[in-house]
């Protein structure tokens, strides 16, 4: 299992959400979870991971909003084990979506400092 050390490289504030998400790998149409997401990316809990540097369209479900956000992501890291996932950086994402995002991880960060 790879574990990342060093300086932090992410340049937007992740927080601990478990949401619906949907990719596709080969003929199988996946639905899995994430563990965290922030404005520029996200963490897939998923044994059926892909190879870094591969492109992936996502479909969120988010609670509250009638249809799925829709974003095209890369894979840029993947960890296989008894924690498989992988995390995924954003990089085609609607002003909407990305609106959305933001609403809900600065919703997220003010949930965590006053529980």
């Amino acid at each position: 299992m790879k574990i990342h050390k060093g300086k932090e490289r992410r340049k937007h504030p992740r927080v601990r959400l478990r949401i619906e998400v949907s990719y596709q790998k080969m003929d199988s149409y996946l639905h899995r979870f994430t563990e965290n997401i922030s404005e520029g990316g996200c963490f897939v809990e998923t044994d059926e991971v892909l190879p870094p540097r591969t492109e992936v369209p996502l479909e969120f479900s988010f609670p509250n909003y009638a249809k799925p956000l829709v974003v095209i992501g890369e894979v840029v890291w993947v960890v296989e084990g008894t924690h498989s996932g992988m995390g995924i950086q954003y990089k085609k994402i609607s002003p909407d979506a990305k609106k959305v995002f933001k609403q809900i991880v600065q919703s997220r960060i003010k949930e965590e400092k006053n529980p």
